[in-house]
């Protein structure tokens, strides 16, 4: 009995299986994701993913299709968010395209970056919008008081959320015009994050403060108008500090005069109102001179 020999059978063929994403490109997803979900309505998922050969692609996942100018205007909100970051974007109706890095969208990040620096200078708003407690009363636990002032505020400054956003993302780029323009973008946000830190201190310190003064003496208005006069001189006496800092170089190697927390403008409005007088200058007139004349000698 013949058998026919068994042809041979070829090796079964193993599929490549996913490539991972490389780190930068995990944390541009994670990125783009939250800033996605934040202009997003609520309950409506956003999808992130790679698109080769480089890029992202986005898109909303709801039970029911969106009309088509529904989910233009939804992705459009988005590119526009996402852009400010300094990513170049193109948006359709059915998805959202997060490309590499802009000249043009770093630019826009520098100027709304030292527009924000200029406006942080001002406490006036936050220190009128912290007496007012958020609404709450006086005599509720302070620290309930003091975490509702300090959420609103958060929200009203809206930076604090927006750097938020790009913890744990290093930026950077191979073209060296946009690695200059990405380190600009990186020190800007650093001193507005150091700017909206301290005007949340200022609104958690008058917001207690107010409780306190109204414990004593029951009366929410003089309690606020006091509380509102300190912040002032506290502002006052740092704006002249950082001002002579500023005109003053180091001498001796030292690196200059920091700038100035809430404690340190506590301080220096308490020393400026109740030091000891300064000297005159008919005083200090002939001290001078004498000086000179035994410097001339030499």
């Amino acid at each position: 009995m013949s058998i026919e020999p068994r042809a041979r059978v070829a090796p079964e063929r193993v599929l490549p299986g996913p490539v991972p994403l490389a780190p930068e490109t995990a944390a541009q997803q994670r990125v783009v994701q939250r800033i996605c979900a934040r202009v997003a309505p609520a309950g409506m998922d956003v999808g992130v993913d790679e698109v080769p050969p480089g890029g992202l692609q986005v898109w909303i996942d709801t039970p029911v299709p969106v009309a088509a100018q529904e989910s233009w205007v939804l992705y459009h909100r988005m590119a526009r968010e996402v852009a400010l970051v300094g990513w170049h974007c193109e948006a359709d109706t059915d998805r959202l395209l997060v490309l590499g890095w802009s000249a043009a969208c770093l630019h826009n990040r520098v100027r709304l970056l030292q527009s924000g620096l200029r406006r942080l200078t001002d406490f006036e708003s936050t220190a009128q919008r912290a007496i007012q407690l958020e609404g709450r009363r006086p005599d509720e636990p302070a620290t309930e008081v003091v975490a509702a002032v300090n959420a609103s505020i958060e929200r009203r400054l809206r930076w604090p959320e927006r750097l938020a956003e790009l913890d744990g993302f290093e930026r950077s780029s191979g073209l060296s015009h946009l690695q200059l323009l990405l380190a600009q973008v990186i020190g800007l946000e650093a001193k507005v994050s150091a700017a909206c830190a301290e005007h949340l201190v200022m609104a958690r310190v008058l917001a207690r403060a107010v409780c306190e003064q109204y414990a004593r003496h029951s009366d929410l208005s003089r309690a606020q108008r006091d509380v509102l006069a300190e912040s002032r001189r506290w502002v006052h006496a740092s704006s002249m500090i950082r001002g002579s800092a500023g005109a003053r170089p180091s001498t001796g190697g030292t690196a200059g005069r920091p700038h100035m927390g809430l404690a340190e403008r506590r301080i220096a409005a308490s020393v400026i109102n109740h030091g000891v007088p300064r000297a005159t200058p008919a005083a200090v007139t002939p001290v001078v001179d004498h000086l000179d004349h035994r410097e001339g000698a030499r």
